[in-house]
């Protein structure tokens, strides 16, 4: 009976061993899978991390263009902003000069514009009022002695200019203001005047 007992035993200890085998692997390879699993979700993060990295760098990249030539545009605007605002200060210089001129100086260029713009027809000289106070007179003198081209006459109305004269004539008007004067020479001069405002050596 003890025989048959430790027969039944041992019997049953193998069975205990071969689950405990069976079991254990089974745990391995349970292990094993769930390690690849890690691994495999490992390896999608790096992957998407890296991907978004890149897209980022590019971002990044294409923000720093776009802010390069947004600086480049803003340069080149303030620059010719700039430019545009010295030659303003230049030809309104150039008006305040011609109106500086002495009298005798002024009288004299009018004397020639009125010879070389008058025109063989009825026509009123306007002036401004401290141009017509100066020498107004003496003008519409010259007028009514014939020294001007056709039939001009001192208009009783003053402009609003900083010198020179307006011919008023029956169906239209010449401006020869110091303004229009300065207006009509500044597309001839400009290129050359940025020249030499804005050459290479003055920059």
């Amino acid at each position: 009976m003890a025989e048959t007992n430790g027969g039944i035993n041992a019997i049953i200890e193998k069975i205990r061993e071969y689950a405990d085998e069976t079991a254990s692997g089974l745990t391995g390879d349970s292990t094993r899978k769930a390690e690849a699993c890690v691994a495999a979700a490992q390896e999608t993060v790096r992957a998407k991390e890296a991907q978004e990295l890149a897209a980022l760098e590019e971002s990044v990249a294409a923000l720093a263009a776009q802010a390069e030539t947004d600086y480049a545009a803003i340069y080149r605007d303030r620059n010719l902003a700039l430019k545009q605002e010295m030659l303003g200060k230049t030809y309104s210089r150039s008006v305040e000069l011609l109106a500086a001129l002495p009298s005798d100086k002024r009288l004299d260029l009018y004397r020639k514009w009125l010879k070389r713009y008058g025109e063989n027809s009825d026509y009123r000289v306007i002036l401004n009022q401290a141009d017509r106070d100066d020498f107004g007179d003496i003008l519409a003198d010259e007028m009514s002695r014939g020294l001007y081209p056709g039939h001009p006459s001192l208009s009783s109305y003053c402009a609003s200019i900083a010198g020179g004269l307006i011919l008023d004539f029956i169906d239209s008007k010449t401006d020869i203001s110091f303004e229009a004067v300065v207006e009509a020479q500044r597309g001839k001069s400009e290129g050359e005047l940025i020249k030499i405002l804005f050459a290479e050596g003055n920059k």
